[in-house]
């Protein structure tokens, strides 16, 4: 499964421990786990916003530690940029899109952008 960037800042800020817990038994169930590095950009710049530098680096660290990262290629941000134009999305969600389509996985969030792509969520 690939876990988009709103699992992430939901397991992370979530003052819901119900939700944490049904997030963290998606994890806990994926045979195996993997985010785009474009998750790890947007958490951290969030991250930056909200709190502080230390914070947003023990985030993209722990994501870098438990997920397998993708990185994006020239394949998938021409895909992107095809989703992108066509659903009219953010970038980051568009990359993201394309990860999911290029490697067949389907995706861990709740945002309802997501259309293109099998979506995973408690």
């Amino acid at each position: 499964m690939l876990f988009e960037t709103r699992f992430f800042w939901a397991v992370f800020t979530s003052q819901n421990a119900k939700t944490t817990a049904g997030l963290r038994s998606l994890f806990d169930r994926a045979k195996t786990v993997y985010v785009s590095s474009v998750s790890i950009y947007e958490v951290y710049k969030q991250t930056l916003a909200s709190e502080d530098r230390s914070v947003a680096r023990l985030r993209a660290d722990t994501m870098e530690r438990d997920f397998h990262v993708i990185e994006v290629d020239s394949g998938i941000a021409r895909d992107g940029a095809e989703i992108g134009h066509r659903l009219r999305v953010p970038m980051a969600d568009a990359l993201i899109m394309a990860t999911a389509k290029r490697f067949n996985l389907p995706c861990v969030t709740d945002d309802p952008h997501f259309s293109e792509v099998k979506r995973v969520w408690v």
